[in-house]
């Protein structure tokens, strides 16, 4: 990933992430966050992946932003990397904001004036172009950012079964509106598969 598009990339996590109070138990999530999205299935939101896309991120992404939609926070943690979900708890707490602000900031990201309410109704995923992924710079970025330090970096390179960058564009429907509307058209967010499930990174 060039360093003007790592900047960008961070701006761009920073505000889609919020995080949850609490102790933060690293176990498989897996299960969980598969059994949430069937259940959210029959709440209309499609989801289109790209052919080769591994299930799990697209599972973890969809439990992700219904989450969101839901004002799920305990949902929403369940997406989150633990050891990230701690470090951007203190990053949080260092700025003057609560998680529990800061969450409800990201719930409220797609609201329109004019609108009581909103639905996310397709969700499409796929990789980034593996060629134009640098790690490296992925965690500068957030290590000069101030949320990562040295030992979490490598805490997660040794955890990470693979660490993606996986892109995506969310639909919505606005209370009273005939047609759904794209409100995110190719964003980026990296992902990480470890030995206890599949997380995002924000």
């Amino acid at each position: 990933m060039k360093k003007m598009m790592t900047a960008g990339l961070l701006a761009a996590m920073l505000c889609l992430t919020g995080c949850s109070t609490g102790t933060v138990q690293n176990s498989d999530n897996s299960a969980e966050l598969e059994e949430q999205s069937k259940a959210d299935s029959s709440d209309g939101m499609t989801v289109h992946a790209e052919e080769g896309v591994d299930e799990s991120y697209v599972e973890t992404l969809k439990a992700y932003f219904t989450a969101i939609e839901k004002k799920d926070i305990e949902g929403f943690r369940k997406a989150m990397y633990p050891p990230y979900l701690e470090a951007y708890n203190a990053y949080l707490e260092k700025q003057g904001k609560t998680p529990e602000e800061n969450f409800e900031q990201l719930c409220s990201r797609f609201d329109e004036d004019g609108y009581e309410s909103w639905t996310l109704t397709e969700l499409n995923v796929s990789y980034y172009p593996e060629e134009k992924v640098d790690l490296d710079d992925f965690f500068e970025a957030f290590t000069e950012a101030g949320i990562f330090d040295e030992a979490l970096v490598e805490k997660c390179k040794t955890e990470a079964e693979e660490i993606r960058d996986v892109q995506f564009s969310l639909q919505a429907l606005y209370s009273g509106d005939e047609e759904p509307v794209t409100v995110v058209n190719g964003n980026e967010i990296m992902m990480v598969k470890t030995a206890d499930g599949t997380y995002l990174f924000g």
